[in-house]
């Protein structure tokens, strides 16, 4: 039996770490469901890809093979045989990003990819539709918030780390406008699904968000009496 543990919640959340941390924590494979649609985005800006020309979009995706490689709980993500994990990470393309992603062909994309390594591994999985579309049967689900304010200081570390010199009021912004995005779009918004556990990591770290988590995932995984610690 393979188990998936499905996280959820808002840009900048600390989704991506905490799953990087349980992955190594119990021994699963770590999916970024960010990065797969990154990657796609990326592949867009690239070749100039209207996204509002769905002919044009339809032929991109099928030209587009995207494949993740996930190590000691990091995904990297290839496109056209081309690691591209550091890229996906410019500015532009996380401004670009929503726009993409919620263009339905590229979502069933992703969900392709998503399935196949959930059939086959044991699987930690984050994004915004994870509990609530691409596996709704999950045996672990959370949701992951917190203020847009402690977003924004988060994201501005991460590019203060990176050389980019966006302001902290730009990174408010885009924020706010990427939730709005996220939880008002047409084709899988972003919802807290009444099954998931919430925590709001506003006034606690990564490092205590996983402690809870793990504590959950243990006790439970105790239970089904076949967990021996890795996978």
């Amino acid at each position: 039996m393979v188990y998936q543990i499905a996280i959820d919640g808002p840009v900048a959340s600390g989704k991506g770490t905490v799953a990087k941390s349980l992955a190594r924590k119990f021994g699963f494979l770590c999916l970024d469901t960010g990065a797969l649609y990154r990657g796609i985005t990326l592949f867009f800006l690239d070749h100039y890809v209207d996204i509002n020309d769905t002919v044009s979009c339809n032929r991109a995706l099928h030209e587009i093979n995207l494949d993740v490689k996930c190590v000691e709980g990091a995904t990297f993500v290839i496109l056209n045989g081309e690691d591209v994990t550091k890229r996906i990470r410019d500015n532009i393309v996380s401004t670009t990003v929503p726009k993409i992603a919620k263009n339905p062909e590229v979502r069933a994309k992703v969900r392709e990819v998503q399935k196949a390594v959930g059939e086959r591994s044991n699987l930690i999985c984050e994004g915004r539709d994870i509990t609530s579309v691409v596996f709704p049967e999950a045996k672990f689900k959370f949701y992951l918030t917190a203020s847009v304010e402690s977003r924004a200081q988060r994201r501005l570390l991460d590019l203060q780390s990176k050389g980019d010199p966006t302001p902290i009021e730009t990174l408010r912004e885009q924020i706010s406008e990427r939730d709005k995005m996220d939880m008002t779009r047409s084709e899988s918004p972003l919802v807290q699904v009444k099954d998931a556990i919430v925590l709001d990591a506003t006034k606690i770290n990564a490092y205590q968000v996983v402690k809870r988590m793990e504590k959950i995932i243990s006790k439970e995984l105790a239970k089904c009496g076949s967990y021996s610690g890795t996978y």
